[in-house]
């Protein structure tokens, strides 16, 4: 089975700053990860949205599926042989929700440079129009990096509402509907964002954050997941899969790694002497 992109398929995400859809898993496979996820959130009840975040620190299934080659050699082929997991987030919209994620460029706040970064977005359930699937603004990538201001609107999904600058125009936004089981890619630098969820069903996509492994962290130090080739820049604490399923150890270095990811994506927080 090839799990690589297209040369043409190269091509446009280097032109559009994106790629999609792409096919990834079975209905079969991806209706089980479902399970297991909503399985995984049903047992840590209250916990369950910081603990799914980068639980392929706590389960085995989830270090599977970021290094399953049906979603990192496509990432390979736009970020080179040597690649990164740096997170794994979900962005879930719950039936008949108004949540919404407004146009921002993932560069801005995640401290990541030089910006060979790659967000992989999987779809565990449909992402059809009426759900509020990923636009994205063509070539935005190629672009200066906007400015953006923080709304901290109710219903955003974003951590500080954040929102771009200035205008898009409408023909330069393309909309990418996913059927379960599919994938987009996104450059770092992209705008992108979604509307809510409008159909009676939970709109689940699951976030992969990869990067090549010259980038540096630039703002505290970090952890990563080595996916595939070798990394000589040791740039990143390297952690390993997890050995026992929500394990004490497990448990501890998830702990670690999601405040030292926090500590960067809200670093804005912390310069303003917010805890």
């Amino acid at each position: 089975m090839n799990t690589h992109l297209s040369a043409t398929e190269i091509q446009k995400f280097q032109a559009d700053g994106y790629i999609s859809p792409i096919s990834v898993f079975s209905p079969a496979e991806t209706l089980e990860l479902r399970n297991k996820l909503e399985s995984f959130e049903r047992s840590q009840g209250e916990r369950a949205a910081s603990m799914r975040t980068d639980m392929h620190l706590l389960l085995d299934w989830a270090w599977e599926v970021v290094h399953d080659p049906r979603i990192v050699d496509p990432v390979s082929d736009v970020l080179g042989p040597n690649v990164l997991l740096w997170s794994l987030n979900w962005f879930i919209k719950e039936a008949n929700d108004q949540k919404f994620v407004t146009f921002h460029q993932d560069a801005t706040y995640w401290g990541l440079y030089p910006y060979d970064v790659v967000t992989a977005w999987v779809a565990l359930s449909d992402a059809s129009m009426a759900t509020g699937p990923m636009r994205f603004v063509k070539g935005s990538h190629t672009e200066p990096i906007r400015e953006h201001s923080d709304t901290f609107s109710e219903n955003n999904l974003l951590s500080r509402g954040q929102v771009i600058k200035g205008q898009v125009s409408d023909d330069r936004i393309a909309v990418a509907p996913l059927q379960a089981g599919e994938m987009s890619l996104h450059h770092v630098c992209t705008i992108h964002g979604s509307e809510p969820n409008e159909t009676g069903d939970r709109r689940i996509g699951m976030v992969l954050r990869y990067c090549a492994t010259h980038v540096k962290q630039t703002k505290v130090a970090d952890t990563a997941v080595l996916v595939k080739g070798r990394d000589v820049f040791n740039h990143f604490e390297l952690l390993p899969p997890p050995q026992v399923n929500m394990g004490n150890e497990e448990v501890s270095r998830h702990k670690d790694s999601l405040r030292k990811m926090q500590r960067a994506i809200h670093s804005k927080d912390y310069e303003e002497g917010q805890s």
